[in-house]
Order: C-alpha cells, then sequence, then structure tokens
C-alpha cells in the first residue's frame, strides 16, 4: 500500500475533458483581444472597423469554436499524446491553430465582416497558439504533482513475457513521460530471454498462480496482458475476473499476427490496438462532474462551518488532553495510504488500547465497534451522534482523497482482516463520507451487508445516484440513526 498526495486530476481522461473547455475559452477570449486590437487602429481603407456584433461576425464566430472543436481533435490535441508528448504536442498546437485561422479566412471571404483584417488575423493566430500550448504544458505539469490517484504515473504490471510484451515494458522504462510506471512482469517463465543486462524492474515479480495474490497485497492501477493467442484463450477469464475482483483495470494488447509493417492506429501500448476494461466508473464526463461537485461542495462546506469547526477544535482541547483532530492512516483508491481526518472523539491513547478490547467487539467480519466503548470521551459521544467528528472529512474531499459518496474509507487494520476478495473491488474508486450502507442503518448494517452495498454503488454509480444519497443523507444524520 501506498500513500496518496494532492489531487490535480482525476484522470488522464478528465484532465483531456478540461483542455476542450480551455481551448474554447482560449479562442473566445483570442477572438476578443483580436477584434479589439483591429477595432482600436483600423487602417485607412476599412475606416468602419468596429467592435460591433452585427450578424456577420456572430455568425463568424460560432463558426470559429465549431472549427476550434472539431480541428483540435483532427490533430489529435485531446490524446494521451498531447499531455505526454511535448513536441508532438506543440506542433500539433500550431498546426490546428493555423488551419482553424485557414477557415477564419475562408468564413470571412464569403461573410465579409469588416472586423477581420490582418490585425486581427496575426492577434488571433499568436493568442491562439499561445494558449492551447500553454494548456498543454499546464495540463502536463499538473499531472506529473502527484502519483495520488494513478493519473501520471499510472503503476502497470505485464502479464506475459513474450516480445512484444517486453517491447511494451521497455517503451514504459524509457519513457516515464507517457505517464505509466512499469512494476514488473507476472508470467511463469521468461517466453523469449531477456535482454543481456537488465533495466530496474525488467523482472518477474509473481507467477500466474499467484496472480490475484499480488493485486490483493500491491498497489496496481493497470494490468496490461501480453498474451500469445493460444495462452490468452486459455488465460483472459481468470486474469480478467481476478482484476475485476480488485477493481483494477485490465488492458489486452490484441496483436492477432506478427507483421514487419503493420498499419494501425495509435493505442494506449506501443500503438497497438487493445481492449481496455474497466468497471469503476468509467464514465469520464460524469467523473468530472462527480469531481466538481466534490470541489465545491467541500469548500462552500468548510468555509460556512469554519466558525463550528472552530468552536468544536476549542471544545475538544478544553475537554481531553490531546490533539483535536485524530488522524489515521486509511486505505484508499487502489489500496493507497493517505492521512484521513477526524475530530478526535476517543482518549488520546485510544489505538493502542484496541487491542485490549478485540474480544469486546460487536461488529462481524473485519470492521471494530463497539458501542459503548470505555475509549470515547463525553464530548466525542455527542460529537459521534451528531457526526461532526466527520467534519474534516471535507478537507480529505477538498485534496482529492475522498470524494463526498464512496464506500468508506477502511482503517489498515480492518483490510488486513478481509478474508475474501470480492469485497476489495470497492478499491477500485475513491473512498467517501457517505455511502449506500450509510443510510442503510450505518452501524447496525452487518459486515457482509457493507460490502455487499459497496460493491452495488460500484456497479450502479452514477452522478445522480451521488445526489440522491447526499440528500438522504441529511435525515439520517439528523435523526442520529445507527450512530454510535
Amino acid at each position: 500500500m501506498h500513500r496518496s498526495g494532492l489531487l490535480t486530476f482525476d484522470t488522464r481522461q478528465g484532465a483531456i475533458i478540461w483542455l476542450r473547455f480551455f481551448d474554447l475559452a482560449m479562442a473566445a477570449i483570442s477572438l476578443v483581444i483580436a477584434a479589439a486590437v483591429a477595432s482600436a487602429d483600423p487602417p485607412d481603407a476599412a475606416a468602419d472597423v468596429r467592435l460591433l456584433l452585427d450578424g456577420s461576425t456572430l455568425t463568424l464566430f460560432l463558426g470559429q469554436f465549431v472549427a476550434t472543436a472539431s480541428v483540435f481533435s483532427l490533430f489529435a490535441l485531446y490524446t494521451e499524446t498531447a499531455l505526454f508528448q511535448w513536441r508532438e504536442a506543440l506542433k500539433a498546437s500550431v498546426k490546428a491553430v493555423t488551419a482553424v485561422l485557414l477557415v477564419l479566412v475562408a468564413a470571412a471571404a464569403v461573410l465579409r465582416p469588416p472586423l477581420v483584417t490582418p490585425a486581427f488575423l496575426v492577434t488571433y493566430w499568436v493568442l491562439a497558439s499561445v494558449g492551447g500550448i500553454a494548456a498543454r504544458w499546464g495540463a502536463r505539469r499538473l499531472l506529473f504533482l502527484t502519483e495520488a490517484q494513478g493519473i501520471a504515473a499510472r503503476r502497470t504490471l505485464i502479464v506475459g513475457t513474450n516480445a512484444r510484451a517486453q517491447e511494451i515494458a521497455r517503451d514504459m522504462l524509457a519513457h516515464p513521460e507517457h505517464g505509466y510506471r512499469f512494476m514488473g512482469f507476472a508470467a511463469n517463465d521468461w517466453a523469449v530471454a531477456p535482454p543481456p543486462v537488465l533495466p530496474e524492474k525488467f523482472r518477474l515479480v509473481v507467477d500466474l498462480p499467484g496472480f490475484a495474490a499480488y493485486l490483493r497485497d500491491s498497489v496496481v492501477d493497470e494490468v496490461v496482458v501480453c498474451l500469445p493467442l493460444p495462452e490468452l484463450e486459455d488465460m483472459a477469464t481468470a486474469l480478467v475476473s481476478a482484476c475485476e475482483e480488485h477493481g483494477v483495470s485490465v488492458t489486452v494488447v490484441t496483436r492477432l499476427f506478427e507483421l514487419k509493417n503493420p498499419f494501425r492506429r495509435p493505442g494506449g501500448h506501443g500503438g497497438e490496438v487493445v481492449v481496455t476494461i474497466s468497471n469503476t466508473m468509467a464514465d469520464e464526463r460524469e467523473r468530472l462532474i462527480k469531481r466538481f461537485l466534490d470541489v465545491t461542495v467541500s469548500a462552500m462546506a468548510l468555509m460556512l462551518l469554519s466558525p463550528l469547526l472552530l468552536v468544536v477544535w476549542g471544545l475538544i482541547r478544553a475537554t481531553s488532553p490531546g490533539p483535536a483532530f485524530f488522524v489515521q492512516e486509511r486505505v484508499g483508491l487502489n489500496k493507497r495510504l493517505f492521512k484521513f481526518y477526524k475530530f478526535r472523539s476517543m482518549i488520546a491513547d485510544a489505538e493502542a488500547l484496541q487491542e485490549t478490547l478485540e474480544s469486546q467487539n460487536e461488529m462481524d467480519g473485519a470492521i471494530f465497534k463497539i458501542k459503548n466503548d470505555p475509549r470515547i470521551t463525553p464530548v466525542g459521544r455527542i460529537l459521534r451522534r451528531t457526526s461532526i467528528d466527520e467534519l474534516p472529512q471535507l478537507f480529505n474531499v477538498l485534496r482529492g482523497d475522498m470524494s463526498l459518496v464512496g464506500p468508506r474509507p477502511l482503517p489498515v487494520r480492518d483490510v488486513e482482516r478481509i478474508e475474501k476478495d470480492w469485497p476489495r473491488r470497492r478499491f477500485g474508486v475513491k473512498p467517501g463520507i457517505t455511502c449506500l450502507w450509510q443510510i442503510s442503518g450505518r452501524n447496525d448494517v452487518p459486515f457482509d451487508r457493507m460490502m455487499q452495498l459497496d460493491i452495488e454503488y460500484v456497479d450502479t454509480w452514477s452522478v445522480l445516484l451521488d445526489i440522491r444519497i447526499l440528500l438522504r443523507t441529511v435525515p439520517v444524520v439528523l435523526s442520529m440513526r445507527g450512530a454510535c
């Protein structure tokens, strides 16, 4: 398990969606500034140039937005290449803006708006080019600020050791800027002899019988299956099922023929055509909306509740020795560890005393709960009944360690005691402050039912479901049902 840190984007595709919005915004800004430049100093031959939104100008501007969205896509500016291959992105950005400019000139020849002058065209080209390049540079830098969610550095395990598998691994090691962190090979032996001098991490890390156990104990964001067709036919279902149980994305390299110069579209790994299977929140637009909801709601809540947070902080400090916040390592997305924050509701050394109370545990399964836990302070009991002790987790949401809605983050102790693999699929999504079992009885729900509800959430997730859970959480918290 590894720690997580500050979040920038939820996924690479989320960064690409933001690029689309930024490009349209930059097109609008460039058009307005270019229009202002053209109207500020009109040439003698076009004395009637003014910043007027007449019919021809509005039509031109609207066409410009459509051209930007369409042409930029044609130049592969909304692919991972644009994020991780800087030189290619720079050239493609300039080419795309130039192509859009040609569309603008052609439209101006038909519409003849007086606003389109040489000064207008030059200003637009410079601003749009610089903006497109800056956007991709900025997105790339933001992605590389963190390995927290496996975005800029997707920890990748390759199943198979044939020539193609080794070629993909060498590409990952040689180009970390593409966003992959190669972890090693899963195979029983080398199908093709490895290079005489092994690069770092160019090794067998697990055999195929131990594949599921490796996923259970390691942080893995993606598994790339690169096996010969006969082996793939025999093993594909077992491999994909293991990845599904652990919430890990799996990509199958589908090269069926060994050709010297195959014509193929660029894919996710070394230009291959691939099939990616992911059963956790695959709709990138909804993921973007989810993150937007997380950031806006948590930021507003922290500001509005700041007086209450300050009062609670002072109350805890005044009534019980020790810090006001309880900080614990919890298991998050793909089993990454992060620092989890709550208001302290127990005595300062509560964790050290838990082992002596294990025999009194009233919950089945991996979770530890005692209704009348002797470690809880008088103020802490009130905080728990009202769920005020959970409010500092809004900071975890703002950081990106958690979401407003998602499976509750478990302590390392609880995760280590999960005996079956099927509940581990819950780690394929970010943990949350509230979830389905929180609104279905909270601590009164048995452990297996908790896990079933978590998997149900993963399988049926949508933004609308998140909103419904949030709305249903309010009366549950106010009624203090199932709290202890």
